[in-house]
């Protein structure tokens, strides 16, 4: 690795002793750059010549469907794009939002307008209404968003999102050509290919002067439903995090990265692109849609042998659909890093990987308050499968557990379980708006929301989210257990377990599963097989159901509140339609996020019962529930 500027090092921290003899240094005198642009002109300066970024735009034809850009001409772009913002009136404290996809030129507007003043990468998927509440809640000003292609159609939502924008000045569009008049519903479009050459490519117009402590991005986070929730990330955060997530990973300049994920979330923004891209490290770009495309996941082992790539980042549900794909002689001895986040893998499936390529996948946590990952597993030859690693240095962690009052009772010992608190350089200041005090412990300790554990060397096991216990007649049951059991069945693809509504119990586990193609199995040798290997015999699932795919988020993870919802229609159904079995009726669930879920039962046809009899039959069910009846209208 070669080292271009002083801040950063070839020492590699591979225990928690490692660590702590490193910060005996103080973070202030480490020398960080002030901000993502110093930050990111400091790597282009490391080889300008050399390729940033290249994107192509199909699996099967990669290297005949690419473009690419070097890192002189990757500076050149950043600039245009920050004067470009900066004539339209964007301002350090200014919101540009985003609705882009993982192509080239989201390389240049993520970082210029960081450049300008603040940058809101928005997911294009939301629905439209969804997507005006965030880009409202961002206050934003200017608007850039790709024209689309057949997977990434983002254009027409801008009828029901523009009119809602009070503040909105101007929109730029990125890609394709531009329908009708110079206009969306009032506001004035830009087309970015025909204006971004006239604009300075060697230097910031603004002479902007940047504040470490000033806000650099906004991310959505906390789900797709209900008021949008905005996590402001500093220029100090961003900073902090690639530099001391270098130290645990030993990346460097010669990596060579392919990104999947959407670049709206902050493990696609920060420590999918602007990490290798800071370093001087080059970033593939696989298609518009990711790991969504059809021709990605398919011919991913082959992708890695054309592009030479070292890293690769995944998540459990990818790493589970991997591990049905024959390799079929590709050359994986490029591949030196294999990631996964976002949820705890199974044990399974990392040996299985291990096994099929002879790398091991390298697990770590953290979430978008943490700016990315806090806890990476190193380099180390000996992993522990189920950790996710160390903490990264001058990042801070407890494990606690609560009083009935919410406060903190206690430290937790070595190896028990509780809940997960963070502090350190790499945590925002906290939510956007009336939701800023929100989620804190002793004034700087974040609450993740997660619980875990610390072995005795400091490596985190997380067992769960707080909200995914189930907890079945005052017994507390971790769903990771149990879908590590189920697993072990050869036929299963993916598995989710959660709580179901229960009158006597409280809540009962139930499975979720998606069969590998080709695979035969049923729901009742799923079940034998949990009533044989969970280990605990009030753990194992009362049902199973099959899914065809499962539902994820943008960036893979199960999302597991749709699975409750489902759940719990299903175990209301399923009581009332054996104790009245002659009414019409139907089951309605909505998750109404902190306030729980909402049922609302309805009668849709005649039958010798009331309301009161239904409220009879759903005695001991802790939901609220509405009844209605359809009957007649």
């Amino acid at each position: 690795m070669s080292i271009p500027n002083s801040y950063w090092t070839t020492e590699r921290l591979l225990t928690t002793q490692d660590i702590e003899r490193f910060e005996q240094v103080p973070l202030e005198e480490r020398g960080l750059p002030e901000s993502t642009y110093q930050m990111l002109m400091d790597g282009c300066a490391i080889n300008p010549d050399k390729v940033a970024v290249q994107e192509f735009s199909d699996g099967v034809r990669p290297l005949e469907t690419s473009r690419e850009v070097t890192f002189a001409g990757l500076r050149r772009k950043i600039h245009q794009t920050a004067n470009l913002l900066f004539e339209l009136g964007v301002g350090s404290s200014d919101v540009v939002s985003l609705l882009m996809p993982a192509v080239l030129e989201s390389q240049y507007v993520l970082w210029g307008a960081q450049a300008a003043g603040i940058v809101n990468p928005v997911n294009w998927m939301l629905e439209s209404d969804i997507m005006a509440h965030t880009l409202q809640a961002a206050n934003t000003k200017v608007l850039i968003v790709y024209g689309g292609d057949e997977y990434t159609q983002i254009w027409h939502k801008l009828e029901a999102v523009v009119p809602r924008l009070a503040g909105l000045t101007a929109i730029i569009r990125i890609g394709g050509e531009l329908p009708g008049p110079q206009q969306a519903c009032g506001i004035p479009v830009i087309q970015y290919e025909s204006v971004i050459e006239s604009y300075e490519g060697d230097y910031l117009v603004s002479g902007r002067k940047f504040g470490r402590n000033e806000i650099a991005a906004l991310f959505h986070t906390g789900g797709t439903t209900g008021a949008p929730k905005l996590a402001p990330v500093l220029h100090r955060n961003q900073v902090f995090w690639v530099w001391a997530s270098a130290l645990l990973t030993g990346f460097a300049d010669e990596e060579v990265r392919l990104i999947g994920v959407p670049i709206f979330h902050v493990a696609g923004c920060v420590a999918g692109c602007f990490s290798p891209l800071a370093r001087g490290s080059r970033l593939v770009l696989m298609t518009s849609a990711g790991y969504r495309h059809p021709s990605v996941v398919p011919n991913l082992w082959k992708l890695i042998e054309t592009f030479r790539a070292t890293t690769v980042n995944l998540v459990p549900t990818l790493v589970n659909q991997l591990l049905s794909l024959p390799i079929n002689g590709a050359d994986l001895s490029s591949l030196r890093y294999a990631s996964s986040s976002t949820a705890p893998l199974s044990v399974t499936a990392a040996e299985t990987f291990y096994r099929l390529t002879g790398v091991r996948i390298r697990e770590s946590y953290g979430q978008t308050e943490t700016t990315a990952v806090t806890f990476i597993t190193p380099p180390v030859d000996k992993i522990k499968v189920g950790s996710s690693g160390l903490r990264l240095p001058y990042q801070h962690v407890r494990i606690v557990q609560l009083d009935r009052d919410g406060s903190i009772a206690r430290e937790c010992e070595v190896g028990e379980p509780g809940l997960v608190l963070v502090r350190g350089p790499a945590v925002f200041p906290g939510y956007l708006g009336p939701r800023k005090a929100e989620h804190w412990f002793e004034g700087d300790w974040l609450n993740t929301g997660d619980l875990g554990y610390l072995d005795d060397e400091a490596w985190l096991y997380i067992t769960g989210r707080a909200k995914d216990l189930i907890i079945r007649g005052g017994h507390n049951i971790d769903p990771k257990m149990v879908e590590e059991a189920l697993f072990a069945v050869e036929a299963i693809q993916d598995v989710a377990v959660v709580g179901a509504p229960d009158r006597h119990a409280g809540e009962v586990p139930v499975a979720y599963v998606v069969f590998r193609p080709d695979a035969s199995s049923d729901p009742q040798h799923i079940l034998q097989h949990a009533a044989r290997h969970v280990p605990e015999r009030a753990a194992v699932p009362k049902h199973c159901y099959v899914l065809e795919e499962m539902p994820k988020s943008s960036v893979g993870k199960i999302l597991k509140n749709q699975l409750r919802v489902d759940a719990a229609r299903r175990s209301y159904l399923d009581v009332l339609h054996a104790a009245l079995p002659d009414v019409a009726l139907d089951v309605s669930v909505q998750d109404k996020g902190a306030a729980g879920l909402l049922v609302e039962v309805q009668v849709n046809g005649p039958g010798q019962t009331c309301h009161a009899d239904i409220e009879q039959v759903l005695l001991g069910f802790s939901h609220p529930v509405s009844i209605r009846s359809t009957y007649g209208e």
